[in-house]
Formats: C-alpha cells, structure tokens, sequence
C-alpha cells in the first residue's frame, strides 16, 4: 500500500533534479520507496515489497538483446518459436557491419520471412500476452507499471508538476495483448521494403515496432520499443475510473484494490 506523503519541499526537488534517473527518483519519493540499480526490470520498490517499472519519454525500450540473449533465456525458449524466429532474424544480417553494408539488400531480403514468421507467432493464441509480460515485467519479476506522461518526464519539469499513472502488470499484459495490433511494417518510399519489422498498431496508429538495429553502435540487436503517448492513451481510455492515492499518483484498475 502506497504511503500517503506530502508534495516534496523545494529543496529536495531541487537536490533531485541534479540526480539521474529522476523520474524514477521522483516517483519513489512519493511512495516513500527506493530506487533499484542495476539492470533488471525493476525501477522502484516500495515499504510493503511491490516492485515497479516507471517509464516516460517519448518511447519506452522495452529491450534491446543480443543473439545470446534468445539463445540462453529459458523463458524465451519455452515461448514457442519466438526464440528461433528472432535468432533468424538477427542471423540474416552478417556478423559485421561491413559486410552489411557492401549489401543492404540481400541482408533485408532474409530478413523478410524471419520478420513474417515472427508476427504469425505472436499472432498465435496466447503467445503475445506472454510476449509482452517477458519483455515488459520479465515475467513475475514487476509487480506494477508506473507511466509519466512524456510531456512532463523531462527533467526541467517542475517536480511538483510531475504526474504518475499506475497499472498492475496483468491489466496492461491484458489490455496491450487484447487491443493491439501485431502486423509487420508496409513500405510507402521509392526503394523502401515491407516486412522489415514487427510493428503493433492501434487504432491504425503505430504504437510500437521490433526491428533489427544495424547502427554502428547497436548493430546485430534486437530492439523492442513502444511509443508513449500513444500506449498510455490506450491503458487510460481502457479504464473507467481512476483514484488518487498518494500526491501526484492515479491509479488504476486491479491496482485500486491492492494500493489504495
């Protein structure tokens, strides 16, 4: 259950605004929690154990993995042929990007019926839903999501202006496998090619997209990200009330229940 706490004095808004991470930072100093480091999927834990991810920005990376990553993950094995797929999708690209360059086209052309094969999958009855809760919460590990519009994550918001929404981790599994779209990417361009992604669609808007980065910095990973304003419309346009549960938190659905 969330503490209830007053709105932060202006001097801890200010030590916090010279800290990374704020947003983070921010939402656990309202729960009265700590921040987590480290790499896992868990951002923030508050004083009765439940564990959240916070996201803002305008896109939330869900991952961006290596081979190995799909090769080793039990989880990702066990999720029908989404491992295999998304290995031959990294394999269709050759180990170093010189290579890549010298020919794009033969690259994108494997990658095609890799990148098909991998929306058919997670097409598939059940297999989304448990696509989205390995990549968003790794499974049981986050208890709760917690979103900050994009328009008020930056750090030069004022931090009493800083609004959180939160979800329980099985409503957004729900909603997001529910309502949106698994498709892959249509070119429109001169020379551009189609089923180069998986992208996931709502409303016929394009609310995210899995692709294969070729950057000199990312080459050979795969990227999964959402896009943020149009994800969290989503959740909050799939529920009918919301409570306020502690300064600058609403919350939301099943997740009334447990934190209010």
């Amino acid at each position: 259950m969330f503490k209830r706490k007053r709105a932060m004095t202006t001097e801890a808004a200010s030590i916090k605004k010279r800290t990374g991470h704020i947003n983070e930072r921010v939402f656990a100093e309202l729960i009265e929690g700590n921040v987590i480091s480290g790499r896992g999927k868990t951002d923030v834990i508050d004083q009765e154990g439940n564990r959240y991810s916070v996201k803002g920005a305008e896109w939330w990376q869900i991952f961006m993995y290596t081979k190995s990553r799909f090769l080793e993950n039990t989880e990702f094995i066990e999720m029908g042929n989404v491992a295999d797929l998304l290995i031959d999708c990294l394999n269709a690209f050759p180990e170093t990007r010189t290579e890549y360059v010298a020919d794009r086209i033969v690259a994108k052309e494997r990658l095609q019926p890799a990148m098909r094969g991998l929306k058919n999958e997670l097409n598939k009855p059940g297999m989304f839903a448990a696509f989205l809760s390995k990549g968003i919460f790794n499974g049981n590990e986050v208890d709760y999501l917690a979103v900050i519009q994009k328009d008020l994550s930056s750090k030069d918001i004022d931090i009493g202006k800083k609004h959180f929404h939160v979800f329980s981790a099985s409503d957004v599994v729900s909603v997001l496998s529910t309502k949106f779209v698994v498709a892959n990417s249509t070119a429109f361009g001169h020379g551009q090619m189609s089923d180069l992604k998986v992208i996931f669609k709502y409303r016929d808007k394009n609310a995210g997209e899995l692709e294969i980065r070729t950057d000199t910095s990312h080459y050979r990973k795969a990227r999964w990200r959402l896009n943020s304003g149009e994800t969290l419309r989503l959740l909050l346009t799939s529920f009918g009330n919301s409570v306020e549960v502690a300064n600058q938190i609403s919350v939301y659905g099943s997740a009334i229940h447990d934190l209010h």
